[in-house]
């Protein structure tokens, strides 16, 4: 399997299917393509997460990143769940990974995944005063951050947050996109968040029952 089998999707979009983050979802029933050559895969799209599905019909999902599977990523998750709904019959109301089921859903032009909070990575984050200060951020000034979320209230009433995210340490010096960030966030808040992310990227979240939180997104498709 060649890395150019790949589909590519924006994920956490604008309004207008701008912005976003970009994510990779590679088709490989009944899992042919070895551990190592999948991270080999994901290194070579450089997407963050690449996502590999192992099964169209029980929607069942490897999450690999560079360094090994891991059990979720937001905008990795939500493009899976976009395109199966688009090769199958429609929204599906769940996704398998590494870490159990994810349920997921569409509503309102958004795609939407719920996942409990044991299985998010471990984000750090630093709040600052304004979102000018955000904005001001050098990102080379970051590669001694530990996975960092940098955020600050830009409308506290209303519950919008202008944020990024600097992982150098996880080979993402910045992420356009960061779900599972948001999803920590918005219950370290408790309660519902829009979160203007990266260069353009929007992304919605709030907290869930069962110590679960939820995360949503426009998503479209992108060229490769």
């Amino acid at each position: 399997m060649l890395a150019n089998d790949a589909h590519y999707l924006r994920v956490f979009t604008d309004k207008d299917g701008g912005c976003g983050d970009v994510a990779s979802v590679v088709i490989d029933e009944g899992r042919h393509v070895s551990d190592i050559e999948r991270r080999a895969i994901a290194d070579k799209l450089h997407t963050g997460e690449t996502i590999f599905v192992n099964d169209v019909a029980k929607a069942d999902i490897s999450v690999v990143h560079p360094q090994g599977e891991i059990g979720f990523a937001g905008v990795g998750v939500l493009a899976a769940a976009w395109l199966l709904a688009m090769l199958g019959d429609g929204p599906i109301k769940a996704i398998h990974a590494q870490s159990g089921e994810i349920r997921t859903w569409q509503a309102d032009g958004l795609t939407w995944a719920r996942a409990s909070l044991a299985i998010m990575p471990p984000w750090n984050y630093k709040q600052l005063d304004s979102p000018e200060e955000i904005e001001n951020i050098m990102q080379k000034d970051t590669s001694g951050w530990l996975h960092t979320v940098a955020w600050a209230w830009a409308d506290k009433d209303n519950g919008v947050i202008r944020a990024r995210t600097f992982a150098a340490d996880w080979d993402i010096p910045e992420a356009q996109g960061n779900g599972s960030g948001s999803m920590v966030l918005a219950v370290k808040l408790n309660r519902a968040i829009e979160v203007q992310h990266g260069e353009g990227a929007v992304i919605f979240a709030k907290p869930a029952a069962n110590n679960c939180a939820d995360v949503g997104g426009r998503v479209c498709l992108a060229n490769g």
